[in-house]
């Protein structure tokens, strides 16, 4: 239909009604077709012009329905669902992460007290040996009338000589302290570690839950659209029902 006979024949109409209409009853109404053509075009009209006036309702139905999805609510709505199941998640870890914390100072406390007390009697005990031996020492030669001979200085002598390799002093440690000391630098080593290991795993699993966290509220955004897509489809369902029936496209 040419614009001349659209607007001589289809004064008021809107286009896709008017050429609807042309193709259906207006070339044979208005002189324009051979009989053969009426009736090829009839059966096309009656495949096409049912798609014509459903993308026009469509379109009407746009016009007047325009689809509008609130992101901020959706998003208020999905953070509100989803944040405190991983506060919870995260609440529980670091929970645990302080008792492991607190477990290992106590068991190193533990070690290092036991350390001590066993330094304190070892070191008490070889002391007492180290006099009694001096003070043996000193009668046997004071019994030979010896007391004030080379013979019991040198002995005395080795007899320090050898506590002293055993207990050492704070610059030249002995034989005990040595393990005593390796002793205690390797509790206070294990505890530095674990705890390091529990602030690393603190850090990744906070890093990891609150991904998860993203996920779940963009994807329960993502869900509010889709239900309110589909809430807005079946509008546009009923309002092709209406058209139908009449009560819109008459």
């Amino acid at each position: 239909m040419t614009d001349e006979q659209y607007n001589q024949f289809y004064p008021g109409w809107d286009r896709a009604g008017a050429e609807a209409d042309w193709n259906a009853v207006g070339k044979n109404k208005y002189g324009g077709g051979s009989s053969g053509d009426s009736e090829l075009d009839s059966i096309l009209n009656s495949a096409i012009n049912p798609i014509v006036s459903m993308l026009q309702a469509s379109k009407d139905y746009e016009k007047e329905n325009p689809f509008f999805f609130d992101e901020i609510l959706a998003r208020q709505a999905s953070t509100a669902e989803y944040t405190p199941y991983y506060d919870e998640l995260l609440s529980d870890y670091v929970a645990d992460t302080e008792k492991t914390k607190s477990r290992s100072k106590e068991d190193l406390d533990t070690v290092l007290e036991q350390l001590s007390a066993s330094k304190d009697y070892y070191v008490g005990r070889e002391r007492r040996l180290l006099d009694k031996s001096l003070k043996n020492t000193s009668e046997g030669y004071a019994g030979n009338n010896l007391f004030f001979s080379g013979a019991r200085e040198k002995d005395i002598k080795e007899l320090k000589g050898e506590y002293m390799a055993g207990i050492g002093t704070e610059e030249q440690p002995g034989y005990y302290l040595q393990n005593y000391a390796r002793n205690v630098g390797e509790a206070k080593t294990k505890y530095g570690r674990t705890t390091e290991d529990v602030a690393l795993g603190k850090k990744r699993y906070t890093r990891d839950v609150g991904r998860e966290k993203e996920y779940s509220i963009e994807g329960g955004i993502l869900q509010r659209e889709e239900e309110t897509r589909d809430e807005y489809e079946a509008g546009r369902s009923k309002y092709y029902e209406d058209w139908y029936l009449g009560g819109i496209g008459g």
